[in-house]
């Protein structure tokens, strides 16, 4: 009996949220065996039966150099798989659009459904076009059970084999008690993880208690009679949604976040240690706003005194600040990493360690936007700042960069740290072919920086015309200067 697609993806379907076993095997080679408990309980284990990969509702064990890596997974995570893995068996399903659903599948099925084998099981096989790389992937679906049976791409291709459903699993199976090594859950960004800490720390501060809110009692005829008087109601009280914010009056107001730009403040007052403000979107009467926070169970203020938690906020923004800092100087980055390719960066390298401050002024400067009229500009620098590139004169530089990208780069020498005015040396590294004579170079002051890197950048203006235009000891102050 042939097969419609409609009908083998109503099996496909199937198989959500029962869980399975199998063994699965990667280019015709048998590679493991792969267990799944829905939603998030995984296990696959290799060929000898070793564990290669276990996840449960809040943990995930991978292994790597022979021991496995442990991360707590963060509560925002979804389930991710990508490539010819077990996991791309296992959960096809997801993987087919419902008519109407998805005005522009990735998978769109071609051609006649084929009656095949894989592995001594009977299934469908239904090649797709796959819009997301242009090509073709080709599935099989188990005729009796619904499940992937097999995905090709090209000449990968992966097969499972012993299918199970409805496996009755012991709870120890998707955990670990060996020997771990820690890492931060890979599927979560540092934003996000500091995001959730943030709030998972707000969420254990004591919480003002308010216990009166306005509200709008609307009624609406059903029924009646007017010879009589008669009448039915439907009556709907709606209370007003606004946004309480407090804060220790002795310290300063809180900036808005995102959430709270476009709320109108509507009112605020301070009561004992606390300063209220109530905002909304909807205008409130300001009757109404004193009766919401004169009904307000305050919570209790913090121990520390104001000094103390000032004192605490100013370090910690100095050490926030300090930490931006190095990152955009390029604390430790290495040089090769920018070096070949396209381009597309412009490099400024510390070769002189002798005066940490006077680096930082020169590197600040030089990535500051420019004045007056030129406000609106900066230079765009990738800045690095390792002791490795100490002393790198300009022939070992390039020599380094050879006839690849960047063409030009900015260099923080003994020159540029020790002069008041800390002029940064530019230099052509562009291949000898040019008609530039390769290492030429000039300084630049570093309130001029963004003139030269935004033209050098897009090949507005070449190297020949800063270097022509700079006063008579070789320091470009801009055109005119």
């Amino acid at each position: 009996m042939s097969m419609t697609w409609p009908q083998v993806r109503g099996s496909s379907f199937s198989t959500m949220g029962r869980s399975i076993r199998a063994e699965f095997w990667r280019r015709g080679e048998y590679a493991g065996r792969v267990k799944h408990l829905p939603p998030t309980s995984w296990r696959i284990e290799d060929a000898s039966g070793a564990p290669t990969y276990i996840e449960n509702d809040e943990h995930e064990y991978r292994r790597s150099d022979d021991v496995m890596v442990h991360s707590v997974k963060s509560a925002n995570r979804g389930v991710a798989w990508a490539g010819n893995t077990a996991f791309s068996l296992i959960l096809a399903y997801s993987q087919w659009q419902l008519g109407g659903h998805d005005p522009q599948p990735r998978l769109r099925p071609h051609g006649e459904l084929s009656r095949v084998e894989v592995r001594g099981r009977a299934g469908w096989q239904v090649r797709f076009s796959d819009s997301a790389n242009g090509g073709e992937v080709t599935y099989v679906i188990d005729a009796e059970l619904g499940v992937a049976l097999s995905r090709t791409v090209g000449t990968q291709s992966i097969e499972l084999s012993n299918p199970v459903l409805d496996v009755d699993f012991d709870p120890e199976t998707f955990e670990w008690h060996g020997p771990t090594r820690e890492e931060a859950d890979r599927f979560v960004s540092s934003a996000q993880r500091d995001y959730d800490a943030k709030m998972q720390a707000i969420a254990q501060i004591p919480r003002p208690h308010v216990t009166w809110l306005p509200r709008t009692i609307d009624t609406q005829p059903t029924g009646g009679d007017p010879r009589t008087g008669s009448l039915d109601l439907r009556v709907s009280a709606q209370y007003a949604a606004v946004t309480l914010r407090q804060w220790l009056t002795e310290l300063d107001e809180p900036e808005l976040d995102d959430s709270q730009q476009y709320l109108q403040s509507l009112h605020r007052e301070s009561v004992g240690p606390w300063t209220y403000e109530i905002r909304g979107y909807s205008p409130l009467a300001t009757e109404d706003c004193a009766r919401i926070i004169a009904s307000i169970v305050a919570s209790a203020p913090p121990a520390a005194t104001p000094g103390e938690i000032r004192a605490v906020l100013d370090r910690d923004r100095a050490e926030q600040s300090d930490a931006e800092l190095r990152a955009v100087l390029g604390t430790g980055r290495r040089l090769d990493d920018f070096l070949g390719g396209d381009g597309g960066v412009s490099l400024l390298i510390r070769t002189d360690f002798s005066d940490d401050a006077a680096w930082r002024e020169t590197a600040v400067a030089a990535m500051a936007p420019g004045v007056g009229e030129d406000c609106d500009f900066v230079a765009c620098l990738t800045c690095v700042d390792n002791p490795d590139n100490e002393g790198l004169s300009i022939t070992a530089l390039l020599d380094r960069i050879g006839d690849a990208p960047p063409y030009y780069v900015f260099v923080a020498d003994a020159e540029t740290v020790t002069d008041p005015e800390h002029p940064i040396l530019v230099v052509d590294t562009g291949p000898e072919d040019t008609r530039h004579p390769r290492g030429q170079s000039f300084r630049v002051v570093p309130a001029q920086m963004w003139s030269i890197e935004n033209n050098l950048s897009i090949s507005n203006m070449d190297f020949e015309t800063f270097a022509s235009a700079t006063s008579p000891d070789g320091v470009f102050r801009g055109f005119g200067g």
